[in-house]
């Protein structure tokens, strides 16, 4: 049922215009995607066809001005919610709306409502994470799925508009907060699909360039295709990603636990049980894989897109549902290749049609994340790009295409940080960053066979540059925030790792990483300090954590993490700050909001010094000082808590790497790994308690997450600072 919003903030004031001719309108780039009946457009700066957008058809509970020849609107104060309408001059028989707007910073913005008003109701859609100081052209009609996922899948009839309406609910700047319009545009599409979306229309295969980087990119996602695929082929086993594979009786139409893990789900309407078919019916050069595949896909159509799907939050979720658009234009490329029927092909046209529509749809950007600079978005330009690529018949292709690259180069401008010749990925996970250069890479190669020019091939090397850099000598990388991590080696399948051929310290500070690669005696370590601040997305408890890796061992770990289940004790525990190398107080909320955290440091000759601090703990600051050298492991570590509260309880945490042993010494710890002829000591001014394995009742716990809802027993070392105005600890690495 559509929310009924009484208008109460305001008197209605009418006026009068004089009518346009409706003969010979020029089309509306904006509306390249519609087959537009009719329409009625409103611009101080248009053509002769617009009618004017004076400041007396408006109304609202804002400060209105004209500037440069647009309606700019001010809001100010506490009230809320704020309006701003647009009465017609005359009503308009219509079933869409187009607003050109741009919108100024918010102190905060819950969502913008866009609609208009008929017999007394407000049709709307809202959206969540409109872009700033942007101009921005926002369509939306009865027959879009943006309007559908708002509206339960309602479809009205054209009906008499006799107003627009923008509904703010947030708090503006205390100096105010702007809306400019340049452009309102009412019309009215066939309700029916346009022609040249259904007939008549080429059945032409996706370029070669293209196809192989679909596929490049999918097969870097997909780790182990055969073994998924052939357990669908001959088990009948549901292939998800994650190399997660779900038992699926044969009775039933979805797989057993789908609805178990919201990774399932969204798996699931992702497609991928199809793409890691098609990836393989590709390897293996057989057709056999693409029965299925095509089953898969049309199975889902047929529940999920011709009709509604109970699970709508991952039948519809932001980043699912580009990658899903991605699996359509593989499976268009093999229908047209293997010449599939006619009705299957203009079924998949439409979906790929409207799942493109969607994705360059504002209310859908980033919709479902508390920002719109997340990775999330990323897909969805890449998808809308591959798409423009992939049906250049498309009206609307070229508009799609300079849309999908002018929003990803801002979200890299907002979301990389580019330092000391690397390309960093803020949302404070190793793994996304490698996931995201992965598809930086992907959107690098689309571009350059796009008509556009842009830097975004060159930020994917700056990507990949810090991706290879912050890497172990045996591949693994830290499992820093929201990152799966690999488990430690055993005797039989160790690296064991040779000197750097160059020693060095790197330290970036605007990205919150100093990553060290020395040597000790003939083999090589490597330390990673953590203060990464600059956003909260798959952040962790995790300031001035650090890792250390030597002789093929990770001796000192970050935890990982299991799933996306935050809630859960486990993942709660494993992105908490008892699961770090970290000192903490016990009992003091802790945020993860950006700007707590900072790291500098320097290198002199062969020595290193590293400084930082957070004041992430309510009423507490932190800080960690580590100095060592670049041909020795020998780590001088200075930690401090000052905190309001003197009471509580107060430890520096080392966590310790599964399949190692640690033993109790005089000045500390040692600790030893079977794969390694070195140990590692811990020496320090602070007692110390050392804690194996899960127990619900302390809460120091040992536990290490190595893969997707997978965890291995670990041992921390907790020694307590409560009574240390600074506590001291030597790290030094000993032959055995």
């Amino acid at each position: 049922m559509l929310k009924i919003i009484r208008d109460r903030f305001f008197k209605e004031d009418e006026i009068e215009a004089t009518p346009v001719s409706l003969v010979d309108k020029p089309a509306l780039d904006f509306l390249s995607d519609r087959d537009i009946l009719d329409y009625r457009s409103f611009c101080n700066r248009g053509s002769e066809t617009d009618e004017p957008l004076p400041l007396q058809g408006f109304s609202g509970n804002a400060r209105a001005a004209m500037e440069n020849d647009n309606p700019v609107f001010t809001f100010n104060g506490n009230a809320s919610v704020y309006q701003v309408r647009f009465k017609l001059p005359r009503s308009f028989r219509g079933n869409g709306l187009h607003l050109r707007f741009r919108l100024s910073d918010w102190e905060k913005l819950n969502y913008i409502g866009v609609g208009y008003t008929f017999e007394g109701s407000y049709r709307h859609v809202k959206i969540v994470n409109a872009a700033r100081g942007q101009w921005v052209d926002f369509t939306i009609g009865h027959n879009d799925l943006a309007f559908g996922i708002q509206n339960d899948w309602e479809t009205p009839a054209a009906c008499d508009i006799e107003e627009i309406k923008l509904y703010f609910k947030g708090q503006p700047k205390a100096e105010g907060s702007a809306l400019e319009l340049e452009r309102l545009t009412c019309w009215h599409e066939n309700e029916a699909p346009t022609a040249w979306l259904t007939e008549g229309f080429a059945r032409e295969p996706l370029s070669e360039a293209l196809c192989d980087s679909l596929y490049a990119y999918m097969e870097k996602c997909f780790k182990d295709v055969p073994t998924q695929a052939n357990d669908y082929l001959q088990k009948g086993v549901c292939p998800l990603y994650g190399n997660i594979g779900l038992d699926w009786d044969w009775q039933h139409t979805l797989p057993d636990a789908l609805d178990e893990v919201g990774t399932y789900r969204f798996s699931w309407h992702s497609l991928h049980p199809a793409i890691i078919l098609m990836l393989h019916a590709r390897h293996e050069g057989s057709v056999a894989p693409l029965f299925p595949a095509r089953e898969f896909i049309s199975n889902w159509l047929e529940r999920s897109y011709f009709n509604a799907d109970e699970d709508r939050k991952f039948a519809w979720y932001d980043h699912g549902t580009a990658e899903r658009l991605l699996a359509f234009l593989l499976i268009w490329d093999i229908g047209v290749r293997q010449q599939f029927e006619h009705r299957f092909m203009v079924r998949l046209r439409s979906a790929i049609f409207k799942h493109a529509q969607l994705l360059a749809s504002e209310m859908f950007y980033a919709s479902h994340q508390a920002s719109r600079y997340h990775n999330h978005a990323w897909f969805q330009d890449m998808a809308l790009l591959a798409t423009s690529l992939a049906m250049p018949d498309f009206p609307c292709a070229e508009r799609w295409q300079a849309l999908a690259l002018s929003r990803l180069t801002d979200q890299l401008d907002t979301l990389i940080v580019r330092d000391n010749g690397y390309a960093v990925f803020v949302e404070n996970s190793i793994g996304y960053h490698q996931g995201v250069q992965r598809l930086i890479a992907f959107a690098g190669e689309l571009a350059q066979q796009s008509s556009h020019v842009t830097t975004i091939p060159t930020v994917a090397e700056e990507l990949l540059k810090f991706s290879d850099f912050l890497r172990y000598p045996d591949n693994r990388s830290p499992a820093q925030g929201d990152t799966f991590r690999r488990a430690n080696p055993d005797l039989e399948t160790v690296r064991n790792s040779k000197n750097y051929p160059e020693p060095s310290a790197t330290i970036l500070p605007t990205a919150g990483y100093a990553i060290i690669k020395g040597n000790h005696a003939q083999t090589a370590y490597m330390l990673t300090m953590f203060a990464t601040s600059l956003c909260k997305t798959h952040k962790h408890q995790d300031n001035l954590s650090f890792t250390l890796f030597m002789d093929g061992i990770e001796w000192l770990i970050d935890p990982s993490f299991y799933s996306h289940e935050y809630l859960k004790p486990v993942q709660n525990f494993l992105r908490g700050a008892y699961s770090h190398n970290n000192p903490v107080i016990a009992d003091v909320p802790y945020s993860i909001e950006p700007g707590h955290a900072q790291l500098s440091g320097e290198v002199v000759e062969n020595g290193f010094s590293l400084n930082g601090s957070h004041d992430a703990f309510e009423d507490t600051l932190i800080k960690r000082g580590i100095t060592g050298y670049l041909d020795r492991l020998q780590l001088e570590i200075s930690d401090e808590i000052n905190a309001t509260l003197k009471d509580k309880p107060m430890f520096s945490l080392f966590h310790c790497g599964d399949g190692t042993q640690v033993i109790k010494t005089e000045e500390g710890v040692e600790i030893r790994h079977p794969a390694s002829s070195y140990r590692i000591t811990i020496a320090s001014n602070c007692p110390c308690t050392i804690v194996t394995g899960w127990n619900d009742d302390q809460l120091v716990k040992g536990i290490s997450g190595v893969g997707f809802m997978q965890q291995i027993d670990t041992s921390m070392v907790a020694f307590e600072m409560k009574n240390a105005a600074k506590a001291q600890f030597t790290i030094t690495a000993h032959h055995n």
